[in-house]
């Protein structure tokens, strides 16, 4: 980074490339709007925020999110000394498309970061889609090309993404890494104008008891282990409701025909993959408890965010969760048959109706998140020189 002339504020782009087109309201996009809020209330003496977007004809350019996110001018963005391009956004193919723009950006004298939220499309690429992992890879390989810095959700992604900087690409050194700690008030990640609207009607009844999964259904979030688990206690008579909250992933069309032909579908087996964040803040608030069954996560959002609510948790037992134990989580054995998974459900179901489940909130919060965020960008080494 070369020297900030005096008096100059820090032009601090956002890229913002994919929710300001289409926000899918999953937890990536719930941290990546977080964030992006947090950031407006950067100390205005020192940066000058932009949000920036690109696509496969324009070049990053400044948009006007978190309105239309339509642009406000559309003359390719150009770095300076001390200006600092974040790749907040999970812009897989814009990265791609305009790696020379972010080239450049960084040769002007600019610093460019990324937000790395797990390398799990590399280290296990059988749980995604063949694209997906192929799109991955390609930005991993461009951002560490270019990159000064990383920011990591967790110090088990950073472990991850240092591992395999050096695995693939022989880097040791040269970039910097900062842990982002995570915030977990949905409310603090909605857009003004959504976190006013008018609550939504209930779609079933929350003033009964249930259990609550929230993730994209997919392969490695451990939804059939649930359901599989529930339907024994079904089995057993057990009155204990299940409820899904999440999108249709990929490679999961059995289990969603499983759900959709259960017997208990629509009574004690529930999904739903419509929930927006309002509606969600609610199911958190109604639900008796949270499950975590994920066979691998850079940090599992839904957890904390379930704590943040101070629902009891039952996470599968990975080094990943244990790191909450101290706040009151509980564990299931990381592998184990639907008797022995539903045995554990139902002893936690009974602690926690006898009070004996208690949870604490976390510390962090979306605003501590962004000043994690800036102190990263304040204080990262001389960059090394430009390999793209």
């Amino acid at each position: 980074m070369g020297p900030v002339l005096s008096g100059q504020r820090r032009r601090l782009y956002v890229d913002l490339a994919v929710i300001s087109r289409h926000d899918a309201g999953t937890g990536i996009q719930r941290v990546v709007r977080a964030l992006a809020l947090a950031l407006t209330e950067a100390p205005a003496e020192q940066w000058d925020v932009r949000f920036v977007a690109a696509d496969r004809r324009s070049l990053y350019h400044v948009i006007s999110w978190p309105q239309a996110g339509e642009a406000i001018d559309r003359t390719p963005i150009e770095g300076r000394p001390g200006d600092v391009f974040i790749g907040l956004d999970f812009s897989l193919d814009t990265v791609r498309f305009h790696r020379a723009q972010l080239a450049r950006f960084r040769r002007a004298g600019g610093s460019l970061w990324f937000l790395v939220c797990d390398l799990l499309p590399v280290e296990r690429p059988e749980w995604f889609s063949v694209n997906n992992v192929i799109r991955y890879k390609a930005w991993l390989e461009i951002i560490a090309s270019i990159a000064d810095g990383f920011l990591c959700i967790s110090e088990q992604t950073e472990d991850d993404l240092r591992r395999v900087l050096a695995a693939r690409f022989g880097l040791n050194d040269g970039y910097a890494t900062r842990i982002v700690p995570m915030g977990h008030a949905i409310m603090d990640s909605m857009l003004q104008e959504a976190a006013a609207a008018a609550p939504p009607t209930a779609r079933f009844d929350m003033t009964q008891p249930f259990s609550l999964m929230v993730g994209t259904l997919e392969p490695r979030k451990g939804h059939a282990d649930i359901v599989a688990a529930f339907s024994e206690l079904w089995r057993q008579g057990a009155e204990h409701r299940l409820v899904l909250v999440g999108r249709m992933g990929w490679q999961i069309e059995a289990l969603r025909d499983a759900i959709r032909n259960h017997p208990e579908h629509g009574n004690k087996l529930m999904w739903f993959d419509d929930v927006g964040d309002l509606e969600l803040e609610q199911i958190y608030q109604a639900c008796e408890g949270v499950i975590i069954a994920s066979h691998a996560e850079g940090f599992g959002l839904p957890l904390i965010e379930a704590l943040g609510h101070l629902k009891p948790v039952l996470a599968r037992d990975l080094p990943i969760f244990r790191i909450h134990a101290e706040r009151g989580v509980r564990y299931f054995p990381a592998s184990g048959d639907a008797a022995m998974l539903g045995a554990s459900i139902r002893d936690w179901v009974t602690d926690i109706r006898l009070g004996r489940a208690a949870v604490t909130a976390p510390d962090a919060n979306w605003k501590k998140s962004a000043s994690v965020i800036l102190d990263a960008l304040d204080h990262q080494p001389e960059p090394a020189a430009l390999t793209a």
